[in-house]
C-alpha cells in the first residue's frame, strides 16, 4: 500500500471517530435535560371539558327487539360516569342525582311511577389531576330497570322510543390570575409581572356552564373592575337549584320557570384587606341569576383594597364557583314484535 492510501484511509478512520465522539456526547448531552411526559401540561389548573356526568347505555340493555303478551322479560340499563372534577351523590356537596324512564306507559311494561326513577345510591367521584399532570379518570356507576315486560298483546309490531333522563347536581369552579396593584398607572417594571387592564383567560373545571371571560381594568386607586361572563358549553338544559320546599326534577318544558338559573360565589381573595362587591348581588359576593334564554350573561364585580399596603404589585387568583341543577338524556328506540297467533 503506497504512501497516499494509507493516509486516505487514516483519514477517514478519523472522521468516523470524529462523528461517533459528537453523537456519544450529544446524547449525554440530552439525556441530563429534564423532560415533561408527552401531552402533559402542568401549567393547567384543571383537566377541563364541557360534561358533567355522562349516560350511555349498557349493551344489550335493552335488546333492539322484545315480544308483547308479557312474554319477554328484559331490562334497561344506565352507565354513568363522571367526567367532570366535583363528586356527586349522597355525602357530597351535590347529592341529587336521579335517573328516570320516560316515553313509556309503566303499567304496560310491568312497572310502577316510583320503579321509573332511581336516585344515585352512593357517591361517584369526580376526575382528578394528580401532581405530576397524569389523570386519575372519574368512577362509573350503573342503574338498572328490570324486570320490563310489555303485557299488552298488539296486532302487528310497534316501535316505542323509551328516554333516559338524568338529573343531577353539579358545580363548576372557575380560576383567573388577576392583577393587584395599588397604583393604577401602569410602568414598564409593572408589566413585566402583571397588568391590571385586559383579558384574564379563565380556566374551569369540567363542566358544562363555564365562565368563559375575564376582564380586569382599573377604575381608581386602590379599586379595580371584574367583568366576567358565564356561559352554557354543553349539550343540556340547566336549572336552579331547589331552594325550601321546592322541587326541581329537570322539567324541560317552557312552563318550568326555573330554568336558566345558576347560583353564583366570587370567592374572598386570599388577602383579606381585599374585598369583592358585585352590583348583581346587591353588593354582596354572591347570589343567583338568570341566563337568559340560556344565553351568555355578564356580571361585574368590584375589588376594592379596605386598608393600606406598601404600595406592592402582584398576582392572585380569582375563584368563581358555579352552582347548578343539569338535565339530559339518551333516548333508545325499541321494537315490540307481535308473536301471537
Amino acid at each position: 500500500m503506497d504512501k497516499m492510501s494509507k493516509m486516505g484511509k487514516m483519514s477517514g478512520i478519523g472522521k468516523a471517530l470524529v462523528i461517533l465522539t459528537a453523537i456519544v456526547t450529544l446524547f449525554l448531552v440530552t439525556s441530563c435535560v429534564p423532560t415533561q411526559p408527552t401531552g402533559i401540561d402542568l401549567s393547567k389548573a384543571y383537566i377541563g371539558g364541557t360534561v358533567g356526568l355522562n349516560a350511555y347505555l349498557i349493551e344489550g340493555m335493552p335488546p333492539p327487539m322484545v315480544h308483547d303478551a308479557g312474554s319477554f322479560p328484559f331490562g334497561v340499563g344506565i352507565a354513568v360516569e363522571n367526567l367532570g372534577e366535583v363528586d356527586v351523590g349522597p355525602g357530597t356537596d351535590n347529592p341529587f342525582v336521579m335517573v328516570r324512564l320516560e316515553g313509556i306507559n309503566p303499567e304496560q311494561f310491568g312497572m310502577t311511577d316510583a320503579g321509573m326513577q332511581q336516585m344515585l345510591a352512593s357517591a361517584l367521584h369526580g376526575a382528578r389531576r394528580n401532581f405530576d399532570g397524569t389523570i386519575f379518570p372519574g368512577e362509573i356507576t350503573t342503574v338498572t330497570f328490570e324486570p320490563l315486560n310489555y303485557g299488552p298483546d298488539i296486532h302487528g309490531n310497534a316501535q316505542f322510543t323509551i328516554r333516559a333522563d338524568v338529573c343531577y347536581d353539579y358545580e363548576t369552579i372557575s380560576t383567573s390570575m388577576i392583577c393587584i396593584k395599588d397604583d393604577v398607572l401602569e410602568n414598564l417594571q409593572d408589566i413585566s409581572i402583571c397588568t391590571l387592564s385586559g383579558e384574564k383567560f379563565p380556566q374551569n373545571t369540567g363542566g358544562p356552564l363555564h365562565v368563559t371571560s375575564v376582564v380586569e381594568n382599573p377604575m381608581a386607586e386602590n379599586k379595580v373592575q371584574v367583568n366576567f361572563i358565564i356561559e352554557h358549553v354543553g349539550i343540556g338544559e340547566f336549572f336552579g337549584r331547589p331552594e325550601g320546599g321546592e322541587e326541581e326534577n329537570c322539567d324541560f318544558s317552557v312552563r318550568n320557570f326555573n330554568k336558566y338559573f345558576v347560583d353564583v360565589e366570587v370567592e374572598p381573595l386570599s388577602d383579606s384587606g381585599m374585598t369583592i362587591s358585585c352590583s348583581r348581588f346587591g353588593g354582596g359576593n354572591s347570589g343567583r341569576v338568570k341566563l337568559y334564554q340560556g344565553a351568555p350573561t355578564t356580571i361585574s364585580c368590584t375589588i376594592e383594597r379596605t386598608r393600606s399596603s406598601a404600595g406592592r404589585i402582584y398576582q392572585d387568583l380569582l375563584n368563581i364557583k358555579l352552582k347548578y341543577r343539569y338535565g339530559q338524556f339518551i333516548e333508545i328506540p325499541i321494537i315490540i314484535q307481535d308473536i301471537t297467533t
